[in-house]
């Protein structure tokens, strides 16, 4: 199928809501209060259901049972909510069949919110860099949905099932659906956010995750640290081990917080481990 297709197709999806620019706003004007966001996602509820089991998910570690949508979002903070907002309107455009991925829609939200809480710990004390970062780390798989339902459509099941397996690296997935699609995953993601109107600091670090020395220069720090966190936590469980000296060698090379990724890392690791 051509990019042209895959491209009219991101189109004629709708604009953003109403209620969606409402909650975009006010995270982005520096004179709004937490009650303006509270009371926004409130009148949401797909966000703030989403909100709330992302509050009480093991990913991000919260300790205590929470129920209440204000709290949730206190928590959270303005500049998460933000990549929520998005997450949760993209999912309610389409139906979310990734079994093209191997993925269910469990195991899908899991990754997400894993790369999500990796990269809100890493750059935590970099509220400038995160404020971009946190919304992007939330779109990293978005793609796969538009790019799953193609399969589906044009009954192609068996055939990507076929390169689905004989993928191994992210470099090697882009490839396989630039060579079936013309665009990857992460482009079609990118095209989603230039269409509503995002800035390019959230769009072109996004369309090149996977392959992140191709991005202009001014990007390229966003880029390696979404591709690092994407080696590290990926959705095809790809070479754990090698994954991760790739990772540490970038965020060496570039100095992107070493320590701070060390303890993100432990943190990760520590929420893998079983109760």
């Amino acid at each position: 199928m051509s990019a042209e297709i895959i491209l009219e197709k991101v189109a004629a999806l709708p604009s953003l809501s109403d209620n969606v620019n409402k909650i975009l706003n006010i995270c982005d004007n520096p004179n709004s209060s937490l009650s303006d966001l509270i009371e926004a996602i409130k009148a949401d509820p797909l966000t703030a259901t989403n909100i709330l089991k992302a509050a009480n998910a093991p990913e991000y570690g919260f300790e205590e049972d929470i129920t209440d949508v204000a709290k949730a979002v206190t928590m959270f903070g303005m500049v998460s909510v933000k990549g929520f907002v998005m997450s949760s309107f993209i999912q309610s455009l389409e139906e979310t069949d990734l079994s093209p991925y191997n993925l269910d829609a469990d195991s899908f939200i899991h990754i997400i919110r894993q790369q999500n809480a990796f990269i809100n710990n890493w750059y935590q004390q970099d509220k400038a860099m995160l404020d971009s970062l946190s919304m992007i780390s939330h779109l990293m798989e978005a793609g796969k949905i538009f790019l799953a339902k193609v399969v589906i459509e044009t009954s192609s099941q068996k055939l990507f099932a076929y390169h689905i397996n004989e993928t191994n690296t992210l470099q090697e997935m882009t490839a396989m659906e630039k060579e079936i699609f013309d665009l990857s995953h992460e482009e079609v993601a990118a095209k989603l956010m230039e269409k509503w109107g995002f800035s390019p600091k959230i769009y072109k670090p996004l369309q090149y995750i996977s392959t992140p020395y191709q991005v202009p220069e001014q990007y390229r720090q966003q880029t390696l640290i979404l591709h690092v966190a994407k080696l590290i936590i990926n959705a095809h469980n790809f070479d754990k081990k090698k994954n991760l000296a790739k990772a540490i060698a970038v965020v060496k090379k570039h100095h992107l917080k070493p320590e701070s990724f060390v303890a993100a890392y432990k943190q990760l690791q520590k929420e893998a481990v079983p109760a």
